[in-house]
């Protein structure tokens, strides 16, 4: 018996990142958030507003971290140290008596920088050492902070609460214009109080932020970051340089926090006591992030004032922040890496569009139809209509890069790898000819994917040349490697989970739709619009790899064969003339891997993509490729056409065995070939 779900039955549309903060404000939940802020400065009692003011103060630092643990994955455990450093730091550079007396405008900017400087440091030190180091570090540089920056009177004021001289220290909160920003004021006829008054003020400031990390999140940078976060070579392999962007999600996270510290600065009269931003202090600002979610802002926007805000509240009931951050951890734990958000979100889609089956109009399939690979048949009866396919091949053409002039795309020629004592590759040379598909078979351990890793820049070899479109490559870093016109797949699909389909294929588009981030930021309408030349090119890729009907629906949801294609159509936004391919029928079943197979083929033939893959089943690839190479302990065995291949005695006896014959009728072979 189906059981019938409660929902809207309503049509999900398909969901584009363009404008997205007009998208953000219209939603019904941000439209109540607001309205309730916007009324609490006028009508909550002050020791309220104050408090909501202070957790105002955290949800900017929180914002910072969302950045760093959920786009980046990554673990800062010195962050209570940066958000005091820069009440500290401010305070005493802006304070005209106890402190400098500079403009607020130049130290706020030095502050930020100041921060975003130490948190790219930390990411540029820890940049070849496992997750571990990096809380040992980060803990290290807390700790640090809190024996010099903490201790030094004229900055926190010590236990006193005075500078070194015995003078009491005000923090003086900036003018605009010569307007104060904590002075009464009148609104038809209510009075705002002082409180009040900075409250709007904060809350102006929360508003610019959310506006900036809002563009940041949908812009080819955001969508890097979460790539990289979830795997650096993926995001290298299609022209994310990963390292370099790892930096600089650190230094974004460290000015965040920053601007917290500088708001909770202009809050405090007097410099707050440094205990209040010891190590355990941390944690309660790593458990917003945790709890809310990798990717919903403003649901960490309403955890950090509920974390400031519950303390308060039930202080009769001795209830700590530290309580409140152990069981935001532990609950942030339990709802997984999405939070509290997500959850969210997902019942949302539940109710507004029925279950996932209902979504993606995907009907309880046959026994038969799974084992065609998540109903992709081979003789592509599920596949979109001649017209609109002939549609999709036109935006997906129109997106790729002219085809690079000459006859030879890569060249591999003497290379060698030694691993200790092992040599993963003895001197192996091939040559992939421009336009045609050669595969790549041989033994388990016969060096195939080092040679991949060689040939994509994962790996540098001990001697040898690769060329790649007539530029030699041999030095360069992968993503220097994709700018050329190379993408890559690996052997098991290396997808981001926790994203949409629509989100995983145009993170593919970053190297093609890059521009200056403060484009993005700002949002001009010429730079979003290139995000929205990648979507239309996503979607005729998903058209192409029939995940169409999933474009809304995270990865995780997803069938094996599903995600497979997700990442070929990632690989394709990158904007490849040369496609290597590993193991993509990796963990598929006979009839699935003949119906991608013939996927890949008919990609290859409209495209015009040069493709080069590595595959264990073999019957697929002498069926399919123009000429194969035979690689077996670090050498080539043999190269062919796939019938000359299928008929090597070498070959027979050393891999295929005799009763190996090639099925189907190969493409022609090149006129010239090694």
């Amino acid at each position: 018996m189906r059981i019938s779900w409660p929902s809207l039955h309503r049509t999900e549309p398909i969901a584009t990142g363009t404008a997205p903060v007009r998208r953000a404000a219209q939603h019904p939940g941000v439209i109540a958030v607001t309205a309730i802020a916007l009324l609490w400065g006028a009508y909550g009692q002050d020791y309220l507003i104050y408090t909501v003011n202070a957790g105002i103060a955290t949800a900017l630092a929180a914002l910072g971290l969302t950045v760093l643990v959920g786009w980046g994955r990554e673990v800062s455990l010195a962050t209570a140290g940066v958000f005091g450093s820069a009440v500290y730091i401010y305070g005493y550079f802006s304070r005209p008596i106890t402190g400098k007396g500079w403009p607020w405008v130049l130290v706020a900017l030095l502050v930020m920088l100041l921060a975003a400087a130490l948190m790219a440091s930390i990411a540029l030190i820890s940049r070849r050492l496992p997750g571990i180091y990096l809380v040992m570090l980060t803990l290290g540089a807390q700790v640090l902070i809190e024996r010099t920056i903490f201790t030094f009177g004229n900055y926190s004021g010590g236990i006193g609460g005075a500078d070194d001289l015995g003078r009491s220290m005000e923090n003086k909160r900036p003018q605009f214009f010569g307007i104060g920003i904590s002075d009464d004021f009148h609104v038809l006829g209510h009075r705002i109080s002082a409180d009040g008054a900075f409250y709007y003020f904060s809350l102006g400031l929360l508003a610019v932020a959310l506006v900036l990390v809002t563009r940041l999140r949908r812009s080819p940078y955001g969508l890097a970051f979460l790539l990289v976060g979830t795997d650096r070579q993926a995001a290298a392999a299609i022209g994310i340089p990963a390292m370099r962007l790892r930096a600089v999600i650190f230094a974004t996270c460290g000015a965040l926090v920053a601007t917290g510290g500088i708001l909770a600065c202009w809050l405090f009269i007097n410099p707050p006591i440094f205990l209040n931003y010891t190590a355990p202090y941390s944690l309660v600002l790593l458990a917003i992030p945790v709890l809310a979610g990798l990717d919903s802002i403003t649901w960490v926007i309403l955890t950090a004032v509920l974390f400031q805000v519950t303390p308060v509240a039930l202080e009769h009931y001795r209830v700590g922040s530290y309580m409140i951050a152990g069981i935001g951890l532990l609950a942030g734990a339990a709802f997984g890496s999405r939070g509290m958000g997500g959850r969210a979100r997902d019942l949302t889609r539940f109710l507004l569009y029925g279950p996932r089956r209902e979504r993606t109009n995907r009907g309880r399939l046959q026994t038969g139809t799974l084992r065609h690979n998540d109903g992709l048949s081979v003789d592509g009866a599920t596949q979109i209509s001649a017209t609109d396919r002939e549609r999709a091949l036109a935006v997906l053409t129109a997106w790729l890069p002219q085809r690079p002039p000459g006859e030879l795309a890569l060249s591999a020629h003497d290379v060698k790898v030694h691993i200790g004592a092992v040599r993963a590759l003895d001197g192996a040379s091939i040559e992939v000819p421009t336009g045609h598909m050669v595969g790549l078979i041989g033994p388990n351990g016969a060096g195939k994917t080092t040679l991949f890793d060689v040939i994509s820049g994962l790996r540098m070899p001990n001697s040898g040349r690769i060329t790649l479109f007539g530029s030699d490559v041999t030095g360069r870093q992968p993503w220097d490697r994709a700018a050329l016109g190379m993408s890559r797949t690996f052997q098991f699909a290396r997808v981001v989970p926790d994203l949409t389909v629509a989100d995983n294929l145009v993170a593919g588009a970053y190297q093609r739709i890059r521009r200056n981030p403060l484009g993005w930021l700002a949002g001009w309408p010429s730079t979003w619009a290139r995000l929205r030349a990648a979507e239309e090119a996503a979607y005729a890729a998903a058209q192409l790899l029939d995940i169409d009907r999933y474009w809304n629906e995270r990865c995780s949801t997803l069938e094996f064969s599903a995600r497979r294609r997700v990442e070929i159509g990632r690989c394709l936004l990158s904007g490849p003339r040369l496609l290597l391919m590993d193991e993509p029928a990796a963990g598929l079943d006979p009839a699935s891997t003949v119906a991608l197979f013939g996927l890949v083929r008919k990609l290859h033939a409209e495209l015009g993509l040069t493709v080069l893959l590595v595959e264990h089943y073999v019957k697929a690839v002498l069926s399919n490729c123009d000429y194969v190479y035979v690689l077996a302990e670090g050498q080539i065995l043999a190269a062919g056409t796939p019938e000359e291949i299928a008929a090597n005695p070498a070959v027979q006896s050393r891999y295929l065995g005799t009763r190996m014959l090639a099925r189907g009728t190969p493409a022609a072979a090149p006129a010239a070939m090694p």
